[in-house]
């Protein structure tokens, strides 16, 4: 009898444990990163990246990608920026896609694709390498200015 008591005691223990560790894993992730997504080019639309000319006046007065001094000025107003994309990253979860125009990230301004918008947008792994106009509201994300993409009009590649 001692026996089984010391069983249950036991048993009752650790799955009080575990719910305990369980309680705090979610508390330490924020519901975002604890979602997980399919990759965009898995939902990712079959339309076209929209082209822009070079000499377009919207390419000429867009901020070049590594001007963020420029860009931190304009956190909370319209515009848009050009250079090319060397990263076309998704951290782990597929909880969005960023594209990186800098070998170091912290050198230029990114443009990011949230998951509810993935279907919107053409595969955005076929931006590495290209050259593109990105416009939008300027946001700051911890000190760094970033363009969020929630329109495909939002992306142009210049020609």
């Amino acid at each position: 009898m001692r026996c089984m008591r010391w069983m249950f005691g036991a048993l009752a223990c650790c799955m009080l444990a575990a719910a305990v560790a369980r309680a705090r894993d979610k508390e330490a992730k924020p519901a975002s990163q604890r979602a997980e997504y399919k990759p965009q080019s898995e939902v990712a639309s079959k339309s076209a990246f929209a082209t822009v000319k070079e000499d377009d006046s919207a390419v000429k007065k867009a901020l070049a990608a590594k001007e963020l001094a420029e860009a931190k000025k304009l956190i909370g107003k319209d515009g848009a920026f050009k250079g090319t994309v060397t990263k076309v990253f998704s951290p782990r979860g597929n909880s969005m896609v960023i594209l990186d125009f800098a070998p170091n990230f912290k050198d230029a301004l990114t443009a990011v694709l949230k998951a509810v918008n993935y279907a919107k947008f053409p595969d955005m792994s076929q931006l590495k390498d290209k050259k593109v106009l990105i416009s939008g509201k300027f946001e700051d994300y911890k000190g760094a200015p970033q363009i969020v993409l929630e329109k495909l009009e939002q992306i142009r590649l210049i020609k």
